[in-house]
Order: C-alpha cells, then structure tokens, then sequence
C-alpha cells in the first residue's frame, strides 16, 4: 500500500489508495482481520452526523421528510448508512433542520434546546 496520499479536507487528513489496492482489500484479500469496508464506514458516520442534525433541530424523521418532500424511509436508510447520499441532500437536510452549511456535531451550541420527540 506504499501508493496511498495523504490528503487534508478542514481539519481532517484522509488517505487515497488505487482502486486496485482498494477493490483487493474490499474483497478480503490481504485485509487485516476485523477490517471495515471503507465506504460503509463512512456512510456510517455520515448517517450519525445527519442523525444529530436532525435531532439537534428537534425533528423526528416523519417531520424531517415532509420538510425535504422525501420518504421517511429515505430519511431512516440515509441516517442508518444504508443509502449513498449526495452533498446536496446533506445540504437540504441542514437548511431544513435550519443549521449552517458548515455545521457539524462538533460545532453545535452547547445547551440548546430541543423539543421532546413524539412516539
């Protein structure tokens, strides 16, 4: 894997492999064992980050889909990782949980308020 690039987005510093080096690993050939796909693992913590933006607003998923003139089901496979989202509907979600573009669960106020979710 001597091929990688380390590359900095903000405050993070990821690594670039080949696709080749990337699809071997996928396929488990010479991944260390308990290694986590890549892809996956990152549509994992992008749904925990939408998850919080979401309830950082106070919404539930039915109210954030009747915002976004989506699924509820659409919100839940977003949140839960499952679906491959564009920057786009990231930035829907933040301007309807009326977050900044560059909010991040880092970044949101101390102590705020939320309404009670509904059952």
């Amino acid at each position: 894997m001597g091929n990688a690039v380390a590359v900095k987005l903000g405050k993070e510093e990821y690594a670039i492999i080949p696709m080749a080096e990337y699809e071997r690993l996928r396929l488990g050939r010479g991944a260390p064992a308990g290694s986590v796909d890549a892809l996956d693992y990152g549509r994992a913590l992008l749904g925990r980050d939408l998850r919080a933006a979401r309830e950082q607003a106070g919404l539930t998923q039915t109210e954030l889909a009747v915002r976004l003139g989506k699924s509820q089901t659409l919100v839940s496979g977003a949140e839960g990782g499952r679906l491959k989202v564009s920057d786009r509907y990231v930035s829907a979600v933040l301007a309807a949980c009326g977050l900044p573009a560059d909010w991040t669960p880092a970044t949101k106020a101390k102590g705020s308020t939320r309404r009670q979710r509904r059952a």
